[in-house]
């Protein structure tokens, strides 16, 4: 049997194709392979093909094989290769005569050739009317600063909590309005994938000079990462058409995921000229080693995270600043060893403050009558044990579900999870919301101590944070953020709980050891078990009202170090000193 290390290099040969100096067997790898991935790597390696052999070689070879093979769609992902960096290997009638479609219209839109086609689809005829200068599109006054596009490419400005949508949706939407309010940044764009491939929209925030720009995609349902590769191009194209037609052409690009998407969006800042900002995380080489640690049964699972591992390094290689969040530099550089402590800026993420707003009670939605789980009056007046976020299985709902009751916890407080879509649910949500409710109807003892909720608005729940705070349980105890995720990169959503005055749990692992000092302003638990979850809960329920001095102590930590326009001053300077 094959060690671990050996299928790992197997699957690292087969992904990098060969030697990237090597134009031949590169492209010829590709040919032989072409699977997104493959394509994805084989652009990447391109770049040392024209460092080693010059542009001609790389052309020579994309034009050998795309005149050898008689399979279009190996000739569409060449033409795309070429496209992608501004290569001509087929004349204009060579490429018509080979390829079609989207594919062939990009290589041609590259050589600034005219298209001319039928559209089969309504991505296609969206992309033949941005072609045809047929898409009414808004056009911005010149900027009086530097021009940030951020990417959010998974999940995009949908509610939080809603598909992939969670903390990272709610920090890029309070930084670019904190960026926007300062007078040494001109603009901030916010590049999201379009929910449905029908329409361009290019939209500007009222209030802000702050554009959201929705990238269409050729998928009838939301892209999830190991979907990016087949996209890749697409995405560089259409970002590289509507930034420049709409004024929005920025100085500097930031990507903060390991994957596709943010190659899609790197190649775009190169074709634009735009420097690259990239924060990276141990995430990628993290999964590997925890869901593969011994032989991998599963070689396409494993092909993929080292996929994701291998993007993370050539994101790396490409920023032009690599930064760190809060404090996880160390672990960052072991996995990273290109890296070192001078080159990785370590920044802080953020909130802004929300004091409790105006408006109609939420609290008693927790009590209202729905198909869900709700509380009833046996839950009043105790204390609330609440988990705000995307129902996936790195949040680990049904364990704290299952934890919450194998301690007996739902006999002194209610719980209450609140996430998801309320319709057209991921496979990840529905696998986590029916988990969630066959634990809620193994246990008749709990019922009207757990409610169940589909994801509301950040504004929605910011309140209700505030309300719960504002109305500590019968005993005097604060209520509780509960996050039971596996790990928090950072801790959007604990933040915001912080914030308004619960008193936060959450994982030992991650990111929130950088802000909770244990026992002073929160508490950490270990969440790899419902075990070991449940008597972490308990131990903190136990504590009551003592417990009130630890939350307020939160909340100064919060206001006091995580304020959004404080936590924007570094990435100003960082965007000004890169955009010259």
């Amino acid at each position: 049997m094959r060690t671990h290390p050996e299928v790992l290099r197997e699957l690292e040969t087969r992904s990098a194709g060969t030697t990237p100096a090597d134009p031949r067997n590169l492209i010829g790898a590709f040919v032989r392979d072409p699977s997104p991935e493959a394509f994805s790597l084989t652009c990447e390696q391109i770049p040392a093909v024209v460092r080693h052999h010059g542009a001609g070689a790389a052309t020579a070879e994309l034009r050998r094989a795309a005149l050898s093979t008689e399979d279009r769609e190996v000739v569409a992902d060449l033409l795309d290769l070429a496209a992608l960096h501004r290569l001509a290997p087929l004349d204009a009638d060579e490429a018509r005569g080979t390829a079609g479609g989207p594919a062939l219209w990009r290589y041609l839109d590259s050589l600034g050739e005219p298209v001319d086609d039928c559209p089969s689809s309504p991505y296609e005829k969206l992309m033949l009317d941005l072609l045809h200068d047929d898409v009414p599109l808004p056009q911005a006054p010149p900027a009086t600063g530097p021009v940030v596009a951020q990417a959010m490419l998974l999940g995009g400005t949908a509610r939080p909590g809603e598909g992939a949508s969670g903390g990272l949706t709610v920090f890029l939407s309070s930084l670019a309005v904190a960026l926007v309010s300062r007078e040494d940044i001109g603009r901030v764009v916010t590049v999201v994938l379009a929910p449905e491939p029908t329409a361009v929209a290019v939209v500007k925030s009222s209030e802000h000079d702050h554009w959201t720009v929705h990238v269409p995609v050729d998928s009838p349902v939301a892209l999830a990462q190991p979907e990016m590769a087949r996209h890749r191009a697409g995405i560089t194209w259409w970002l590289s058409r509507l930034l420049p037609r709409c004024g929005l052409t920025p100085d500097v690009v930031h990507v903060r995921y390991s994957d596709d998407g943010s190659l899609a969006v790197a190649d775009a800042a190169r074709l634009l000229g735009a420097k690259l900002v990239f924060t990276v995380t141990p995430d990628p080489h993290r999964h590997l080693a925890e869901r593969h640690p011994d032989d991998a049964a599963d070689l396409t699972a494993m092909r993929f995270d080292l996929h994701r591992v291998r993007a993370a390094d050539h994101l790396v290689r490409r920023a032009d600043q690599v930064i760190t969040i809060g404090g996880r530099q160390d672990e960052v550089l072991e996995h990273f060893p290109q890296l070192t402590p001078d080159t990785v800026l370590a920044l802080e993420e953020g909130i802004t403050p929300g004091p409790a707003r105006t408006g109609r009670p939420l609290v008693p939605e927790l009590f209202a009558p729905s198909a869900l789980p709700r509380l009833d009056d046996s839950a009043r007046g105790l204390p609330v044990l609440l988990n705000v976020g995307r129902l996936h299985p790195m949040k680990q709902q049904p364990l704290l579900v299952r934890a919450w009751l194998e301690a007996g916890l739902h006999h002194r407080t209610a719980l209450v999870v609140i996430g998801g879509s309320s319709t057209d649910r991921t496979p990840d949500e529905q696998a986590v919301l029916d988990e969630v409710l066959a634990l809620a109807r193994s246990a008749p003892a709990a019922r009207g101590r757990l409610a169940v909720l589909h994801a509301w608005s950040n504004d929605a729940i910011r309140r209700l944070q505030h309300e719960l705070a504002a109305r500590p349980a019968a005993s005097g105890a604060p209520h509780v953020y509960a996050c039971s995720s596996a790990k928090e990169e950072f801790g959007i959503a604990v933040l915001e709980a912080m914030e308004a005055g619960l008193l936060a749990v959450g994982p030992q692992r991650g990111g929130l050891s950088c802000y909770v000092d244990e026992g002073r302003n929160g508490f950490l638990v270990d969440t790899s078990s419902a075990r070991s979850l449940g008597e972490g809960l308990d131990r903190v329920v136990g504590l009551g009202a003592t417990t009130a001095d630890v939350a307020a102590a939160g909340q100064r930590t919060v206001r006091e170090r995580f304020h959004i326009d404080a936590v924007a001053e570094p990435f100003a300077a960082l965007y000004r000193r890169l955009a010259g």
